[in-house]
Order: C-alpha cells, then structure tokens, then sequence
C-alpha cells in the first residue's frame, strides 16, 4: 500500500504500549513516509516509502530497531481505474540487543560464554501482492497477501559462527488480509476488515469493522473536511491443538481535512485476564496527507482508496 493514498505525500507515526501492568512489556513507536515517485500515462504508478521503528521489552532490555526501504507498483487493469492490482517489496534492516547484566538469579548466578554477542545485525526481505475494486463511487473492495522474512534470517545471539540448533533462523510469516467501504445510509458507512497471520505453529485472526459517519462527504475519493468513525475488532489464536480468544479492540477515529488519528484499546479476554484485569494496551495513531499538486492528481485515473 506504499503510495496508495489520495495526495502526493503522507506521514504516519504510530504509538503503542502493551501490557504494562503485567511485567516491563512491550513499548513500540514508528514513523513512516510515502510517497508517488512517478505516475504514467498509462495508468501505472511507482510509490516509494521509508519506515522506522524501536521495540523495546522485558526485563533484559530486549531493543529491536528497523529501518526500512518500501517499493511498491500499483497497476489499473482497466481505463477508468476502477479495478487494478499493486505488488510492493520491502527491505528492512535489523538491530537487536539486549542487557545480559540485567538478569537476576535465585540459586547460582548466571553464566554467559565468551564470544556470546549482546547485539545482532540482519537484513530482512518481504513482499506482497494486493488487488482492488472499485464497484462505484461508493463502495470498494480488497484483498492482499504478503510474505514476511523471505530470506529467513539468522536471528540466534549464540551460534553466530556454527549453527547446529532449529529455531536460530527466523521463520518465514505469512498475511492475508482485505476489506470493503459499503455505503449504508446518507451519510454512514461500514468499513469491514480481517486480518490472518500464520508463522510457524502460531496463527492469528482478527475481524471487526470501523462504522464512519461523514456528513459532508460524497464518495470514498472525495474525503470530506470531518468524518467520526467507531470500530470494534475481536482477535483469537489457533495453535496445534488448542484455539481461543485473546482480545476485543475498540477503537475511534476522527479525520480533519487531511489529518487521521485513531486511538485504539486492546482489552484483553484471554487467560492472562487474571493478572492482566482485561487492559491489553493503548495505541495512537496520527496521519498526516500533504495535497500538493492536485490538479496533476484529478487527471490520474487510478482511484485511490480512503482506508
């Protein structure tokens, strides 16, 4: 989705903390820009991004940071650009450390070998492929797939030299995921979504839908100066032998003019409920599109959709 957007630049920045009452988890910002480098004549655009993000958890100070090279392909399958496809790539460098001097043992005090790194390096490549319609102005739908760590990267702190042990090698995760904006009244609409994630024996489902209402607007290319939406998602796992829920998402929106910010709330239902009292963990978002040329864009056939 790299480029697909109704302007000519867009910036994304993104917060979200998890389960902090639990343990020291899981705190994660990133930032993004994107942007279309080029668009032909014949309907075929190349969209081009860059994307930054820091993870840190737990009590060892386990610290993620990723920065990536995001390309993308968007394709209109026929002249009026109702219906077209979009291939993307993304290269990501990774940096992962921890703190090995943060562990705390009860009995005998814990030994690391000489030679074991606190800080890993790696180079990460992904892909993916998604398809969209436009039925008419007012309703759309989509659908897409990618493949995440393509190259399965070595991402064990031990054994950097001789690797004799499975799980060193990160495995290869693969999402589907789509949507549609059904017009529903005069100035409502619902905005369905699912999202499944498949690595290794861990599986992922989400499903829920954004209910917007936008008074002023007048198709999903026209975006209107305040639209309000409210959503709600639910979210299970499917492991081996064993299924079950994991979270309720809630979550609000409001667009101003060119600007998005969503607010989201994870309450937890799984088994972690006893320790966790139902709070997953907040996360905000906050878009930003810059209309720069928009006589230019008018003229383009491709429709760009207002996720």
């Amino acid at each position: 989705m790299t480029g697909l957007f109704n302007g000519d630049l867009r910036f994304i920045a993104n917060y979200k903390s998890q389960w902090q009452n639990v343990t020291n988890a899981y705190k994660t910002a990133a930032g993004q820009v994107d942007m279309k480098l080029l668009e032909s004549r014949n309907n075929t655009i190349l969209g081009g991004g860059i994307l930054v993000a820091h993870d840190k958890a737990g009590d060892l100070d386990f610290t993620t940071n990723v920065a990536s090279l995001n390309l993308s392909v968007i394709k209109a399958l026929d002249r009026r650009g109702d219906n077209y496809v979009s291939f993307g790539v993304q290269n990501s460098f990774y940096s992962q450390r921890l703190s090995y001097g943060n562990i705390v043992a009860f009995d005998n005090e814990p030994t690391i070998s000489n030679g074991v790194s606190d800080k890993i390096d790696y180079w990460d490549l992904s892909a993916g492929i998604g398809w969209f319609y436009a039925y008419n102005r007012d309703n759309l739908f989509y659908l897409g797939g990618s493949l995440f760590h393509i190259n399965e990267p070595l991402v064990s702190f031990f054994e950097r030299e001789n690797i004799s042990t499975e799980g060193t090698f990160m495995q290869r995760k693969l999402v589907l995921h789509g949507g549609a904006d059904f017009k529903i009244g005069r100035y409502s609409y619902l905005k369905p979504t699912f999202l499944f994630m498949d690595q290794g024996p861990h599986r992922e489902i989400t499903l829920g839908s954004f209910w917007k209402y936008a008074k002023l607007g007048k198709s999903l290319n026209t975006r209107s100066s305040a639209s309000i939406y409210f959503g709600a998602w639910f979210r299970w796992y499917v492991e081996k032998d064993l299924v079950g829920s994991d979270a309720v998402i809630a979550s609000v929106r409001l667009d101003y003019q060119n600007t998005l910010i969503t607010f989201s709330f994870d309450i937890n239902v799984s088994t972690l409920t006893r320790v966790s009292s139902g709070s997953g963990g907040p996360e905000l978002s906050v878009i930003k599109i810059l209309d720069l040329n928009r006589k230019r864009r008018r003229s383009s056939k491709v429709k760009c959709p207002a996720f």
